[in-house]
């Protein structure tokens, strides 16, 4: 068994100073008045404008060095010694529940016909490929590139050079080095990542409590999301418990399993053909425009307004869940190539997602063209999956499933997060201890109730903006750490010729 070297960190120091960092989040969250909101609001805008350029220079480069490392020969190393610990189709279910989960059910049919409505420029496409071109843009290799860059960093320093699972022992591996300064980057990590959690299944929940309007004709006050919160907290909390393989592993099969039925269904209750050729003809004009829609280039060129609060806002968030989501797959990817790793997660994961809307979309599109649905109908996140499904046979049947597996998506969500936040408060170990695992599991129910009771839409905007706050630094240091991963890479290869 390999066993990492130790660090300066001190697990009952950085304890400490989550456990501080918790209590303040309780009192500005009980405290904190519409100013506090509206500053933090205001200045995520502002960092979001000066920092855009970054962004998208990021975005593009981290999907051209992830070919490049793909493709390269080094890419045959294997992060860890041994055969693959899971088989390819639970290995998939598990990082595509991790990293999209319940935001692919969120979106179905939303953000499709948000584009279908509202194109960010003019185009010579068709309404329906354009729409879908930027869904694929924001949802698609992008992200992908991010997470899978990061799993490689994590992974191979930890397999194969025994590191732990912490990017403080990345950015500081000299033991030498200032220890706050360590702390610090561990801090700021947890913290990132505890905000995207919560930010997703604060949304979840309250989605989850919309969907009892549909299928079972009850109408909830929104604070009282915090009952579907409970009960998705709790089963996380056991799902951590059980572990990776036990828990986890098990929940992202049904996942996939739940994911491809409702898929099924609503490509075959369809217009087959019509999705089918759409599906290719989007995601042809998707390859041939990537590069000036990442860059922003000449009649790709999209409004400033339009720029910061999608492209910018979407590259930031996935930045932000990028350490989170590169160390979980880091960890459930021992024994897979650099290639494999890199490969599987640019293009399986993305395939999956375009096909995913592609066959919503349609169908909305064809509601709306048809005069069944209005796009009205379809604004809202938190209700428009439902919406939609109340119009095609077996109503019941579907609104119900996608409440069961918006609710195991949400699930996946937050053990794999308690996961990877208790492995950080045990020196990064692969088995973190069962009662971090509860401290963490706790965490998240009390302080997302407290948000969906308290605070509603305004709080959870002013979280998610948090979040985008704390992608800054890893923007900063993501490249720098890519050059030092591959100068480390090509130094192991020379030194074996």
């Amino acid at each position: 068994m390999l066993t990492p070297k130790k660090t300066s960190l001190q697990p009952s120091r950085l304890s400490a100073w989550v456990v501080l960092f918790l209590i303040s989040l309780l009192l500005i969250f009980l405290w904190a008045g519409t100013s506090f909101f509206q500053f933090i609001n205001e200045a995520t805008s502002a960092l979001m404008a000066f920092f855009g350029p970054l962004y998208l220079i990021l975005g593009f480069l981290a999907v051209i060095l992830a070919v490049f490392l793909s493709i390269h020969p080094i890419s045959k190393r294997k992060l860890g010694k041994g055969k693959p610990e899971y088989g390819l189709g639970s290995w998939i279910a598990m990082l595509y529940s991790t990293g999209m989960g319940s935001g692919l059910l969120l979106r179905a049919v939303q953000e499709p016909v948000y584009f279908l409505e509202n194109p960010p420029r003019s185009s010579n496409l068709s309404a329906e490929v354009f729409a879908l071109q930027y869904t694929f843009f924001h949802w698609g290799f992008t992200p992908w590139a991010f997470y899978g860059l990061t799993a490689v960093l994590v992974g191979w320093f930890y397999y194969r050079r025994e590191k732990n699972f912490l990017f403080s022992d990345l950015l500081f591996p000299d033991s030498s080095s200032p220890k706050w300064t360590a702390d610090l980057i561990d801090l700021l990590v947890i913290m990132t990542t505890f905000f995207g959690v919560l930010a997703s299944v604060g949304l979840g929940s309250r989605q989850l409590l919309s969907s009892s309007e549909f299928w079972g004709g009850v109408n909830w006050d929104a604070k009282w999301a915090i009952i579907p919160l409970s009960l998705i907290s709790t089963a996380a909390t056991l799902s951590a418990f059980l572990g990776v393989r036990k828990g986890i592993k098990r929940l992202s099969d049904l996942n996939i399993a739940g994911a491809t039925l409702l898929l099924s269904i609503t490509f075959l209750m369809g217009p087959i053909g019509s999705t089918l050729e759409l599906f290719f003809e989007s995601l042809f004009s998707y390859f041939i425009s990537w590069t000036p829609m990442s860059l922003n280039l000449g009649s790709w060129s999209v409004s400033n307004d339009f720029l910061q609060n999608w492209t910018v806002f979407y590259w930031a968030f996935w930045l932000a869940w990028a350490p989170f989501t590169g160390i979980f797959i880091a960890r459930i990817s021992h024994g897979r190539s650099i290639r494999e790793v890199l490969l599987g997660t640019l293009l399986i994961p993305s395939l999956g997602t375009f096909l995913w809307f592609s066959i919503f979309g349609n169908h909305a599109f064809d509601l709306i063209a048809k005069q069944s649905l209005s796009a009205e109908e379809l604004e809202s996140v938190y209700s428009s999956i439902f919406v939609f499904f109340g119009q095609l046979p077996f109503a019941k049947v579907t609104q119900f499933l996608s409440t069961f597996f918006l609710a195991t998506f949400l699930i996946t969500s937050i053990d794999s997060a308690i996961f990877v936040l208790s492995m950080y408060l045990d020196r990064g170990k692969r088995e973190p201890k069962k009662r971090i695992r509860f401290f963490w599991g706790a965490s998240f129910f009390t302080l997302t109730a407290l948000v969906l009771w308290s605070g509603g839409e305004q709080l959870l905007l002013t979280i998610s903006n948090i979040l985008i706050l704390s992608s800054l630094p890893f923007a900063v240091v993501f490249l720098p750490l890519l050059f030092f991963l591959f100068k480390n890479l090509k130094s192991i290869t020379h030194e074996n010729s």
